[in-house]
């Protein structure tokens, strides 16, 4: 009874402790670095369970202590948003989608209709529909998995239809057209929503509507299809039909080329973010193709710290309606989150809250 009446003693201690910490602010990060008008914060990085689990109470964690977590992701390619808060990461290391939703605190895998995890081939492209379910791209079978929003794969299509290395995947809700990134055929693969072949977009070549292994596809705000025309080093916008639009881009180390690129995203905003891998950044620019922005440098730790804005081989890029930005950095094994300052964001989060802090090493 003794043992017990402490043990109480001692715990509401560490409660009422707890509960009177200090608040700590947090430093924010923001690019362009040392600028007036900054446009694009450094929210954070998912690297193990830990960051996406909701955290123990003060009291839990005094007496059990802090979790070291367990690392998601093996070798992480790409990534799909939800827009709420729920991202899935293709992992061709561990042959699975790992599904991480923020709002639940949970990490979960696709899986087959008997529940257990679905073991793909090599993932490499996931995309949402608006329902919830959605689409993965498994390069090494040559087919897309289709997905429910229980997130069950219920289907796989694309192999008959002559798919050969697929890679990128875009939605288009408004006509219920899937367009895949056919890479080794040079094209842009047009799918129903059912997995029916429609059409085909293009051929190898250097000119307009052609291409040299396209590697991934997005649909821009007024429904244009972005597409990365990877070893052309450029990016093509078309119309849903195929038409030509625009190009722009080029192979190099000036502002605004690229050295390797490898997946692009469009967000709500009109924003086009392409990672460049070799160059260990993601390059902004907006749909007429202007350059806007790079963020990155190969400095991602530092005295055991994830330091902000650096990255190691990035891979997959999502970008939410409301400028959430999805960053895999491959060789690092975890997923970063950035976010365009929108005028709302801004009212939710102005920026005279917290500490601005410049990240060395990146100027």
């Amino acid at each position: 009874m003794k043992y017990s009446s402490r043990f109480l003693i001692v715990c509401m201690m560490l409660l009422f402790s707890g509960c009177a910490a200090p608040t700590v602010v947090k430093p924010r990060f923001f690019w362009p670095i040392g600028g007036e008008n900054p446009k694009i914060e450094y929210i954070g990085f998912y690297e193990a369970d830990r960051d996406i689990k909701h955290p123990e109470s003060p009291l839990a964690q005094a007496i059990l202590g802090t979790e070291l977590g367990r690392p998601l992701f093996d070798a992480p390619h790409g990534i799909g948003s939800r827009g709420d808060g729920v991202f899935a990461v293709t992992d061709p290391g561990l042959n699975k989608v790992v599904i991480c939703d923020l709002p639940a605190g949970e990490i979960r895998w696709l899986k087959k209709p008997t529940g257990e995890t679905y073991a793909f081939s090599f993932p490499v492209a996931l995309v949402y529909r608006p329902d919830g379910g959605g689409y993965v791209a498994d390069t090494a079978t040559s087919q897309i998995l289709q997905f429910n929003s229980d997130e069950v794969v219920v289907g796989r299509f694309g192999k008959k239809a002559g798919l050969n290395r697929p890679n990128g995947l875009a939605y288009d809700p408004a006509n219920q057209q899937l367009y895949v990134a056919d890479t080794l055929n040079h094209q842009i693969a047009v799918f129903s929503a059912a997995g029916k072949l429609i059409k085909r977009i293009g051929k190898r070549g250097i000119g307009e509507v052609e291409f040299n292994f396209p590697l991934d596809i997005a649909l821009a705000p007024d429904g244009d299809l972005v597409v990365l025309d990877a070893l052309n080093a450029r990016v093509q916008v078309l119309h849903p039909d195929g038409t030509f639009v625009r190009m722009f881009g080029e192979r190099g180390t000036a502002v605004g080329s690229f050295k390797m690129p490898k997946a692009l995203a469009v967000d709500g905003f009109g924003h086009i973010y392409v990672t460049d891998a070799q160059a260990n950044r993601f390059v902004i620019f907006d749909l007429q193709g202007n350059y806007l922005l790079s963020i990155g440098g190969r400095s991602v730790l530092r005295g055991g710290q994830v330091h902000p804005g650096g990255l190691d081989l990035p891979k997959g890029v999502a970008a939410d309606p409301d400028g959430k930005i999805w960053i895999v950095d491959s060789l690092s094994r975890m997923v970063h989150r950035f976010q365009f300052l929108s005028d709302d964001y801004l009212k939710r989060h102005p920026l005279t809250e917290g500490k601005i802090f410049i990240p060395e090493g990146l100027r």
